[in-house]
């Protein structure tokens, strides 16, 4: 299914389920993969200033450095590397997202595990409190062209098998390329697909129960129009409902289906030059207890980038003009 797998983590002591995870679905699927470390960085100014993960005195990031931090990591999870396929321990610096997208590149990887939060996370749940994804995940899946899996709180089962897949749908082209990818995942592990789509429902008296069932007449017609372009004859069923959150009607959705995993689309947005996640794909990615694969839509935010950066080139020309 996935022709490598790149495991991003920040711990060096410790284990990360993030590793467990990726570790695991190699081995089933019988594929390469390679952890990536980036070394956090104690300057702005030098990013090969980093802090010692044991002592958190600033020192140089020397090959002697890099190398140890190696041997840590491989010690840390020495039993998951004598059954998993071979493994590369990638050691750099620099920004984090950028330095995982570009190792995902030179990899060529066909999945990206990463956890919802920065090295933070572990520090008195401060992310958990605050629901807000960190911004190394948030910079990875705005950009990558691939698959995000996310993993929080509990590694994947020891044999991974996604048998019953959880789609979120609102007819945007992000989560075209979600159903997309949810219907090859399905396709490899003969699996189930619900999807679910929430109604919004206006928070004033005016909107009757009439309104409401006509709005679900509309919406099961539309879905039934637009699901089976990707679904085929895989055994699907439809949910939705009336809401307010979308990310709370997902999770009761879950709780009724059970999934093994849940499909999103990233939903990436520009807002004064700078790319951001979905509000829905945030609040998910750091409460669910089981993977969340997120999948950009690729062409529209590249897209967007190019018109940004013609943009800037051609104001830059008339200031010089």
């Amino acid at each position: 299914m996935f022709k490598s797998i790149l495991a991003a983590t920040d711990r060096i002591v410790g284990r990360d389920p993030v590793v467990i995870s990726a570790a695991r679905l190699a081995s089933a699927l019988d594929t390469a993969w390679s952890i990536v470390h980036i070394l956090e960085s104690a300057s702005l100014n030098d990013r090969r200033l980093i802090l010692h993960y044991r002592t958190g005195e600033q020192k140089n990031a020397t090959d002697d450095y890099r190398s140890e931090v190696r041997r840590r990591i491989r010690r840390t999870y020495s039993d998951l590397l004598a059954w998993a396929p071979p493994c590369e321990v990638r050691i750099t610096t620099g920004f984090p997202w950028k330095e995982i997208s570009r190792q995902a590149d030179r990899f060529g990887a066909g999945l990206i595990v990463m956890g919802p939060h920065g090295g933070i996370r572990d520090k008195d749940g401060a992310l958990r409190v605050l629901g807000r994804m960190g911004s190394t995940l948030e910079g990875v899946i705005t950009r990558e062209h691939v698959p995000v899996m996310i993993i929080n709180r509990h590694p994947c089962r020891p044999k991974p098998v996604f048998k019953r897949l959880l789609v979120a749908i609102d007819f945007s082209a992000s989560c075209e390329c979600a159903l997309g990818f949810a219907a090859d995942l399905a396709r490899f592990y003969k699996s189930h697909i619900d999807l679910f789509h929430m109604l919004p429902v206006p928070p004033y008296p005016k909107y009757s129960r009439g309104d409401y069932e006509a709005d679900r007449e509309r919406i099961h017609s539309r879905i039934k129009t637009f699901a089976p372009r990707y679904l085929g004859d895989i055994p699907h069923d439809y949910h939705f409902w009336g809401g307010a959150l979308p990310y709370r009607e997902i999770f009761k959705c879950a709780e009724r289906c059970q999934p093994d995993a849940i499909v999103l689309g990233s939903h990436t947005k520009e807002d004064q030059g700078k790319w951001y996640a979905g509000s829905t794909v945030e609040k998910i990615s750091f409460q669910a207890i089981c993977p969340i694969f997120v999948v950009t839509d690729y062409q529209t935010m590249t897209a967007g980038v190019e018109l940004e950066t013609r943009n800037v080139q051609t104001a830059s020309s008339e200031n010089r003009t």
